[in-house]
């Protein structure tokens, strides 16, 4: 059931214009591609209407407790370790310096990974290619072939995979999803993430290159910035969220989630974006069916520490107010119906979620 004061206050705000437009066709594309699979792939509702469309001053999350205008100081440069291919059934090489940074775009890999491939033959490809690998893998889960034993075996190889190649700091030779980018002076996460058209939140740089504080950065240092934009499908019969990187016969899968869904099968279903400035981080909430009012800050707010508002692009969907994504003070909830239509996840999860969708780059396809 939709809820009115579930809706945040950016509603109203002018949509995506020609960002939507492009968008809405591939969010489209997904329903019918979406694949689902069993397991928990990395990482591991009451529902909450924000308030208010800003994130909130008054917790820092714990991957952002930093001084963005810090001054960068200049010392030695670091050295960015390397995955390279190897030969044989030899462990990853893990060798630096870089000596030149990746596309800035997301490009098909130029690994030898085939189109197609059986379960066997991929899994061998994990040592001499990684980056080869973890494509075929993901076009393997999603055609929905394997049995259960090789699909948990294809996901615990893509776990280990985007382990190293996503999120740590080395860098693979050809991978399309990463690209490096040398620190300069008065340089933040923010600002790098913004010169560089970076279509995530910037968060995600500080986790993938495995940053306690922002205030680390220096002057000539080499970190590794995500390409492209990342999107999300839920399985509703699954509990799971899927998250790929790019689209298409070059989307890689980089993580999968547990979810908790709407009571009596009210989360709505089809092809949505990240509503515009609905993104949170510890918002407010006031349940809409008792009125009772929780504080950003209130350790028993039902929806924990993010908010991610969806807006559905179909014609069946578009007049869905109030849904999104957001965390919860009751993880025993994830995996059944608790919630109130929303996508419940993990306090750890959701801030991982928050940080890769984003709008207007980001689609969502929910599927039953």
């Amino acid at each position: 059931m939709t809820l009115d004061s579930q809706q945040p206050r950016s509603s109203s705000a002018t949509l995506f214009g020609t960002n939507r437009r492009k968008l809405i066709p591939i969010a489209l594309a997904l329903v019918g591609a979406t694949a689902v699979a069993g397991g928990t792939l990395y990482f591991t509702g009451n529902d909450k209407t924000p308030t208010a469309d800003r994130v909130s001053t008054n917790a820092v999350p714990p991957m952002t407790a930093m001084t963005t205008t810090a001054p960068i100081v200049a010392e030695k440069t670091p050295e960015m370790p390397v995955i390279s291919a190897s030969s044989g059934a030899q462990p990853v090489a893990m060798t630096a310096p870089i000596s030149a940074p990746a596309p800035a775009a997301i490009q098909p890999a130029t690994s030898s990974a085939p189109t197609t491939t059986n379960l066997a033959t991929t899994l061998a490809m994990t040592q001499a290619d990684p980056v080869g690998a973890r494509l075929a893998l993901t076009r393997l889960l999603d055609r929905r072939e394997l049995n259960a034993a090789d699909e948990f075996a294809a996901m615990t190889s893509l776990r280990e995979l985007n382990a190293k190649l996503f999120f740590s700091p080395a860098m693979s030779v050809g991978d399309p999803l990463v690209r490096v980018y040398t620190v300069q002076s008065g340089d933040t996460l923010a600002k790098i993430a913004k010169k560089n058209d970076v279509q995530t939140d910037w968060r995600i740089i500080q986790r993938m290159n495995g940053m306690k504080s922002e205030k680390s950065l220096r002057i000539g240092q080499k970190i590794k910035l995500p390409v492209g934009a990342f999107h999300a499908e839920v399985s509703k019969s699954n509990y799971q969220m899927k998250i790929y990187a790019g689209e298409g016969q070059s989307r890689v899968l980089v993580a999968i989630f547990p979810v908790g869904l709407g009571e009596l099968n009210s989360t709505p279903t089809g092809a949505f974006m990240v509503r515009p400035k609905s993104k949170l981080i510890n918002p407010e909430w006031k349940n809409p069916r008792t009125g009772e009012h929780f504080a950003s800050d209130d350790p028993k707010n039902p929806i924990g520490e993010r908010w991610i508002g969806l807006i559905g692009v179909e014609a069946h969907n578009q007049g869905f107010k109030g849904y999104g994504i957001h965390g919860t003070v009751d993880p025993a909830s994830i995996g059944k119906q608790a919630s109130m239509g929303c996508v419940r996840m993990s306090d750890a999860d959701v801030e991982m979620v928050y940080e890769l969708l984003t709008e207007p780059n980001s689609t969502i396809v929910i599927a039953p």
